[in-house]
């Protein structure tokens, strides 16, 4: 179920008639630590996500390539205008669904990193592409698919511009012999439907990273002999690879200097836009350590998504039972990490460090805590997350707070 944290009944009428209520009631002062607005909630904080949004514009910026941010981590158009005025290039999706919300937010090229396949599918694209002037992107990996868009699309007005796919074995999608490649590229000439328009990976099906470099290698060297074999349809080819874990590694192997002129190199990391302290804030690390860019750059990327929850039970000294769970918050990356706490007169100070969730239901989240924990029920406890791509899809709508836990905006998310 989405949520709606608001302030009481009424406003929860109101709200419903639409968000442009909500966000003239939230001008009334609204503060989360002074109990304005119900729990458990989500808050995101503005000076922080402008902070990421910056810091990955100017990395890749001076690493000479084209960021495409994936909009599936935050399925936020409020968020992708940001990161369009930042310099975006594309907005990655992986359905046409979410495609509707990209181009919501003046996106004029669509990414979407995956195959599409389904004539529903293709109907909703070709809707999407008649009611707007917009580039679309999609991967092929396959004949049968390559056959499918192109016999779908033959009936349109469109022309579907296509990325082959490089796959490694056992990773995830992605053709993986090169014989089938050259099958590939015959037929999608047989169609003029459809424009072979460059080469997508995604590393991030790898875990080591002399791997990482060496798949992306191949996907340049493979590029290039595509290029020269005259197989692209468009003028430009793009080539193309996620980055949420690996973006260093990506930008180092698209560097201009390794591609021909006519490659435009894009990036498409996801987490970046809130960051997190599990999983990327790790990767993060990781990168800060073999990469002098990453360290060069005034600012970081900084954690700015949370849970805010209220201590619901005591049961026993050294548990305590928190407001929230599994349908608030994302457990697949390890539980949400406690922050800040909030006594009930509002006064704000760190969480201990001691303080673990050691178990999530749907709706409650168990803590363990020292004997002498000062806790009592009615206190909040914001909770900072990891792998953020599955903690904003269970809101409908997020608190956008400042520094002083203020609520200064309210953002839809288009799930």
């Amino acid at each position: 179920m989405k949520k709606f944290s608001v302030a009481n009944l009424e406003t929860v009428n109101r709200a419903n008639k639409g968000l442009g209520n909500y966000q003239k009631l939230c001008s009334s002062g609204w503060n989360v630590a002074k109990q304005d607005v119900s729990l458990p909630c989500l808050c995101l904080y503005e000076s922080r996500l402008i902070n990421n949004i910056q810091w990955m514009a100017e990395y890749t910026k001076k690493s000479h390539v084209l960021f495409a941010p994936h909009g599936k981590t935050t399925m936020t158009p409020a968020i992708f205008k940001k990161q369009l005025a930042a310099g975006a290039y594309a907005i990655t999706v992986a359905t046409v669904s979410q495609s509707h919300a990209a181009v919501k937010s003046g996106a004029k090229r669509v990414l979407m990193a995956n195959q599409l396949v389904g004539r529903a599918n293709c109907q909703q694209l070709d809707e999407l592409l008649v009611a707007n002037n917009i580039t679309f992107y999609c991967l092929v990996d396959n004949l049968d698919n390559i056959r499918m868009l192109g016999e779908y699309f033959a009936n349109t007005k469109h022309t579907i511009h296509v990325l082959i796919e490089l796959g490694v074995p056992g990773g995830r999608c992605g053709v993986v012999d090169s014989k089938e490649l050259a099958l590939l590229v015959a037929e999608i000439a047989n169609y003029q439907s459809l424009a072979l328009a460059g080469i997508e990976v995604y590393e991030g099906v790898l875990s080591q990273t002399e791997a990482v470099s060496q798949f992306l290698e191949y996907a340049v060297a493979t590029c290039k002999q595509l290029i020269a074999d005259n197989a692209f349809d468009t003028q430009q080819v793009m080539i193309t690879a996620g980055g949420s874990a690996y973006y260093d590694l990506v930008c180092e192997a698209f560097h201009p200097e390794k591609l021909t002129q006519n490659m435009v190199a894009v990036l498409r990391p996801g987490c970046y836009v809130t960051h997190d302290q599990g999983i990327y804030e790790q990767a993060q690390q990781q990168i800060l350590a073999r990469n002098e860019l990453a360290c060069s750059l005034e600012t970081e990327l900084t954690s700015c998504l949370e849970i805010w929850a209220y201590v619901q039970s005591i049961p026993e000294p050294g548990r305590v039972i928190i407001g929230f769970g599994k349908r608030d918050a994302a457990f697949d990356a390890g539980f949400p990490i406690p922050s800040l706490q909030v006594d009930q007169n509002g006064q704000v100070s760190k969480a201990d460090p001691a303080w673990k969730i050691e178990k999530m239901m749907d709706q409650h989240a168990m803590m363990k805590v020292p004997l002498d924990c000062t806790l009592r029920v009615g206190d909040i406890v914001a909770f900072a997350t990891s792998h953020p791509c599955l903690t904003f899809d269970k809101w409908r709508y997020i608190n956008v707070i400042d520094d002083s836990y203020n609520v200064v905006d309210v953002v839809e998310t288009y799930f």
